[in-house]
């Protein structure tokens, strides 16, 4: 099991949180949901800037914890939330694995420097090895001949290198994701933004001036880029083959046992964008209907533009059998219920196609913690009674179902709520395997009180007369 604790950052005075495969913080506007995420995103992605590091340090021959962790994790971490000088003192715990007490501590020293804990993360072993391959990895650079070289260094040798660097790796950090992204609000940029101006804004970030404009950029801007390359990725993949019918693609490549499962999700997409998605030389379109009139996705609805990204993810991560980490702030933004309802179940659909799948999700939304709610009663429900599979999936798509060990879910802020609650509450009752009902009616009552207050005040006016 993963773990962040959180004392004095930001918004969150005190947070306890369990990450398992599917995590979701509800909260009121300004409660830390996005810290909380964003902190997550920080420790679980830390694994990619370690191995760029140690990939290209050619300055020692074995591993320096000083320039090949904490220096990393400091300029990480200023890079997404500044300065520490500006910082109170705070601590962090993430626990890679609860179990075995993998945990990474950042707190301020001093110097308002930020400290780094490794405790028995980096062990004996790890860093022998660690400096094994570093060795490995230089030997070429002792030869000035580049035929030399060559016959030092295959590059089959170096894959082979390179793959154990990251085992090792994924077995410090306890996770075999190969593709992490954070998907921020107002993701809808990427379709207003066009080709030429999307490259151009990732190639000025990728030039000479690269360090200092990552300086001066926040880190909504940092994660903005980042989720801009992957779009370019995405939009230049669906330019080869059109649309998510994916039809050579599926039938020249494809599993047999996918091929049905991604028809199914075109569907599903086809009914949230309430049409087909298509890129062309006419661009991006959503075509909607059988006379073939369409929309340019630019002038599409604000639902469809913020949840075609997350659309076009799904199909492909689920398509190349990906292993993902998803941060995904606001999957409810400007859909209807019923659209969030078919959005969620993809996504845990996502998750559900690999062990190592995990999706985190912040929301404002009491609909998305119901249908949670409703996949995983789902789940429950055949656990009990194994006869009653095929009556639940047709209420409910199997492949969407979730299991109580996988999920957690926390309220954030709870000024609503009540004045016993703390700012950090779990809301995933394990035993019961479903969400607190309370937390679902919450909002539902404080209206209905309204409106309850209202008619009394009406029914008065009647009894004046």
């Amino acid at each position: 099991m993963q773990k962040i604790i959180i004392e004095n950052f930001g918004p969150i005075e005190y947070a306890e949180i369990e990450v398992k495969k599917i995590l979701v913080l509800i909260g009121e506007q300004a409660s830390g949901k996005s810290t909380i995420a964003k902190l997550i995103y920080f420790f679980k992605s830390l694994k990619d800037d370690l191995f760029t590091q140690i990939y290209q340090d050619t300055n020692h021959s074995q591993l320096e914890p000083m320039s090949d962790i904490i220096n990393p994790i400091r300029k990480k971490f200023e890079s997404f939330f500044g300065s520490t000088k500006n910082l109170p003192d705070f601590k962090i715990e993430f626990y890679y694995s609860f179990e075995k007490n993998k945990v990474l501590r950042l707190s301020i020293d001093e110097n308002k420097r930020l400290k780094t804990h490794l405790g028995d993360l980096l062990d004996s072993s790890f860093k022998a090895s660690i400096s094994s391959l570093k060795r490995l990895l230089q030997e070429p650079l002792n030869s000035n001949s580049i035929s030399e070289q060559l016959q030092l260094f295959s590059t089959a040798e170096k894959i082979r290198y390179i793959e154990q660097l990251y085992r090792l790796l994924n077995e410090l950090f306890e996770s075999q994701q190969t593709d992490s992204l954070f998907i921020i609000a107002g993701r809808n940029v990427t379709v207003s933004y066009s080709d030429l101006f999307e490259k151009y804004l990732i190639q000025s970030s990728l030039g000479e001036n690269r360090r200092k404009t990552l300086q001066r950029q926040t880190i909504d801007e940092t994660l903005m880029l980042k989720f801009m390359e992957k779009i370019v990725r995405i939009k230049e993949t669906f330019r080869k083959i059109g649309d998510f019918s994916f039809e050579g693609l599926i039938d020249n490549y494809a599993r047999n046992e996918v091929k049905g499962k991604l028809y199914d999700i075109k569907n599903r997409i086809d009914k949230i964008l309430k049409g087909e998605y298509q890129i062309d030389h006419r661009g991006e379109i959503i075509v909607l209907n059988m006379e073939q009139e369409y929309v340019y996705l630019s002038n599409a609805s604000s639902g469809q533009q913020e949840s075609i990204r997350i659309l076009q993810d799904i199909f492909i991560n689920i398509l190349d059998d990906a292993k993902v980490l998803r941060i995904i702030e606001e999957p409810e933004a400007h859909l209807f219920p019923v659209a969030q309802k078919q959005l969620i179940e993809l996504l845990t659909l996502m998750v559900n196609q690999n062990d190592d799948n995990q999706l985190i999700i912040t929301t404002h939304s009491p609909y998305v913690l119901t249908v949670f709610n409703n996949l995983l009663f789902a789940n429950r429900v055949v656990e009990k009674n194994p006869s009653t599979e095929s009556e639940v999936a047709q209420i409910i798509p199997q492949d969407s179902w979730l299991s109580a060990k996988d999920f957690s879910a926390y309220s954030l802020g709870n000024q609503s709520v009540g004045e016993d609650t703390n700012y950090c509450e779990p809301i995933f009752n394990q035993e019961k395997g479903t969400i607190q009902q309370n937390y679902l009616d919450t909002v539902s009552e404080i209206l209905g009180g309204d409106f309850q207050a209202l008619y009394s005040i009406h029914a008065k006016t009647f009894k004046r007369k």
